[in-house]
């Protein structure tokens, strides 16, 4: 199951002394540690100012959802969105889109193509090779620099699962949800010095049925296929060398919420509207170095290519409801080599010990983009043009042969104050460049450059030993993107164009966390407030001093303002001889500047929710048995843009509560087996902001074989 409580669970408060009163079965992992929160280091999660979140799947977890996203959605402070059942986003502390950082293994998803809403990214990588999931709730640029203004979600992946020596895995899962089957078979090998495995998924998920009387929400379906590689070589104690080659792709996804309007009462825009590729590509090479020496304790250097390849493809609906005789379609694909080099450091001043993270990074993308129009009547293709009202313009959704470079350097710092204090110091410089040549009718030649210095400051105080106060205050920092300066395409309510001259967004947040963990309870509650300035948004704007644009409306992305989010989210679990009890809740809160200097509320604000879970050991064949609980309130507090959007209802989101039940039992050393009855009252639900809505009752089925060679 999800491990977020693990957050909670505690070694001893005093520095270096551990609890070990605790029983076996008693409340979740003890002294977890986490590699995001220092980038370079594994640190304890218990002492660190942010609030952070782990969840490692299971075959459970992963059984229970079809895409990457699903293993989010009981995780404290995670909202989990989805436009189609082949997508998904995450919202953290009321961020969304290019405000949240999405690393794998480490290194950067964001691109300069990363829109300012939710997204279909999450649902690029294979939910069968993730591994675990880390995830800092807040701002996090001064260690990975623009996007991470809400949070970032690092997946940490693998091939395969080794035993030691030669092994196979084969896993297959089928849910009635979408009469959805899915498998995947790995092999590797484990050895004093090297580690080798490859591996290979394919699925097949059809039409989503929804609770209550809804039905069959058509269409929903899709197809994915991946493969994927590592290879690890040690050749001494002091160096590691480590190589990962993956490719993810899912074919024919429909965008749901533009076949219908909102629950399907009448034909939405279009015919057709599908993602198709829906690639992700990733290959990396990272060189270890631990020395063991105070002054370089380790140093990790990393290269990468990341590839994105994104088509969709458009029909639309003519006024009598008939589908149009040609089909627009645009292709994006972006390149991004990218370079770390993260390091650590330990010195002792005064006779304190000083632990220092310190790193540089760049990326470069490259982005190709084109689009055509297809005449349905004879089959022949032209480019897709425009009519800008001057001429005719050739375009894609972006300005093919775009470029944008991103570089930071930085630098963090802990050490404790006192026998019952420590404190965090970091700071990063970033500078960003994106470079496009757009007609001159939308801007020319952009040549769009920013920089930022930002920092953090944190404290721990350990006021007794069951106890830890976490205080942080943070700075944030996104530059604008290509999507923000330079797209052209459609969006709920009109069509956005370019605005060249969009400036970075920079924000300010305070966090208070109160923690208390023993050995069989313990909770985790967060209060934050953050405030946005130059708030890039999507708002209405204009072209050559008209608010249409060929009859659509016009939008551009632009600094509206100041935006403020304040929220808390809590966390508790408990052991109870055999039972395992958890609870998470969030509640955010969000407004914003409009451009005439009124308020309004935020775009995509989740409501009040969480979840519950009580979890049966039986120490026989580690059978479990869990309960399952999950719901949220109505959010029916809506910005403009919630407004003109087709898959939030008028008056709002309705709440919903959804109940579920799951087993899993090793049946052999060889063989697991889990299977659950998620939503027993058939709940008609959606999550704040999606475009389809969640499975109705339905049973599922998980198996995993794991057998040396």
């Amino acid at each position: 199951m999800i491990a977020s409580a693990a957050l909670l669970a505690a070694t001893a408060l005093t520095a270096g002394q551990q609890d070990t009163t605790a029983m076996p079965d008693t409340v979740i992992v003890l002294d977890e540690m986490v590699v995001s929160a220092m980038r370079s280091t594994e640190v304890q999660r218990l002492n660190q100012p942010l609030s952070l979140s782990v969840a490692q799947p299971t075959l459970a977890s992963r059984s229970a959802g079809s895409v990457t996203a699903h293993l989010l959605r009981d995780v404290a402070g995670v909202h989990v969105q989805q436009t189609s059942a082949g997508q998904g986003a995450v919202v953290l502390r009321g961020m969304v889109g290019n405000q949240v950082l999405v690393l794998v293994d480490g290194i950067p998803m964001n691109n300069g193509t990363y829109r300012d809403g939710p997204g279909q990214y999450l649902a690029t990588i294979d939910p069968e090779t993730v591994e675990r999931i880390e995830i800092v709730r807040g701002p996090a640029s001064v260690l990975y620099g623009s996007d991470a203004q809400g949070g970032v979600v690092n997946i940490i992946t693998t091939s395969h699962s080794h035993a030691g020596g030669a092994s196979v895995r084969a896993a297959g899962v089928g849910s009635s949800a979408d009469n959805s089957v899915r498998g995947r078979f790995s092999a590797g090998y484990r050895g004093a010095r090297w580690t080798i495995g490859v591996g290979g998924s394919l699925s097949s998920v059809g039409d989503l049925r929804a609770g209550g009387d809804v039905g069959t929400q058509t269409p929903t379906g899709f197809t994915t296929t991946g493969l994927d590689a590592e290879v690890e070589f040690t050749p001494s104690a002091r160096h590691s060398f480590n190589g990962v080659v993956q490719q993810f792709s899912l074919s024919d996804v429909p965008r749901y919420d533009r076949y219908v309007t909102f629950r399907a009462p009448v034909p939405g825009r279009d015919a057709e509207h599908l993602f198709n590729p829906q690639t992700r590509q990733l290959a990396h090479a990272r060189h270890i170095f631990e020395p063991g020496k105070a002054g370089l304790t380790r140093l990790v250097s990393t290269v990468s290519l990341a590839t994105q390849r994104e088509g969709r493809s458009r029909i639309s609906l003519e006024g009598d409801g008939q589908p149009a005789d040609e089909r627009t379609f645009w292709r994006d694909d972006v390149y991004t080599p990218g370079a770390s080099v993260v390091g650590s450091s330990f010195f002792v001043v005064a006779g304190r010990p000083i632990m220092l993270s310190w790193g540089a990074d760049w990326q470069h993308d490259i982005l190709n983009s084109s689009g055509y129009l297809e005449d349905l009547t004879n089959g022949t293709r032209t480019p897709l043009v425009i009519d800008a009202g001057t001429g005719i313009i050739e375009t894609g959704n972006f300005p093919d042969g775009a470029e944008a470079d991103r570089v930071g350097v930085f630098l963090s710092a802990e050490a404790p104050l006192a026998e019952a204090v420590r404190l965090s110091l970091g700071g990063r410089w970033s500078r960003f460049h994106n470079a496009a040549t757009l007609d001159a009718d939308f801007g020319g030649t952009v040549s769009n450059s920013s920089a930022a210095l930002t920092g953090q400051l944190g404290l721990v105080l350990a006021p007794a030993p069951p106890w830890r106060v976490a205080v942080r205050i943070a700075q944030g920092f996104r530059a604008p993107n290509l999507y923000d300066l330079t797209r052209v395409g459609p969006v709920p309510g009109g069509i956005a164009l370019p605005n060249p001259d969009a400036e970075p967004e920079h924000s300010v947040s305070a966090e208070v966390t109160v923690r208390y963990a023993t050995a069989r309870a313990a909770f985790d509650v967060t209060a934050y407030y953050t405030r946005v300035t130059d708030f890039i948004d999507r708002v209405p704007g204009d072209f050559l001093g008209d608010t249409l644009f060929n009859g659509e409306r016009v939008f551009q992305g632009r600094n509206v303002g100041t935006a403020r989010i304040r929220g808390i989210e809590a966390e508790a679990a408990a052991g109870l001889g055999p039972l395992r009890l958890q609870t998470s809740v969030q509640y955010t809160h969000g407004d914003q500047k409009t451009p005439g200097g009124g308020d309004e509320p935020m775009s995509k604000i989740p409501p009040l929710g969480g979840h519950a879970s009580v979890r049966w050991n039986v120490p026989v064949r580690s059978l479990s048995v869990e309960y399952l609980l999950r719901w949220s309130l109505e959010q029916d507090r809506l910005g403009s843009r919630d407004l003109q959007d087709p898959r939030i209802p008028s008056g709002g989101t309705t709440g919903f509560a959804t109940h579920g039940v799951r087993a899993s039992a090793a049946i052999s050393p060889l063989l697991n087996i889990s299977a659950g009855v998620e939503n027993l009252t058939d709940a008609l639900y959606r999550t704040h902001a999606s475009g389809v809505d969640a499975a109705g009752r339905h049973v599922w089925l998980g198996l995993s074989v794991v057998g040396g060679l």
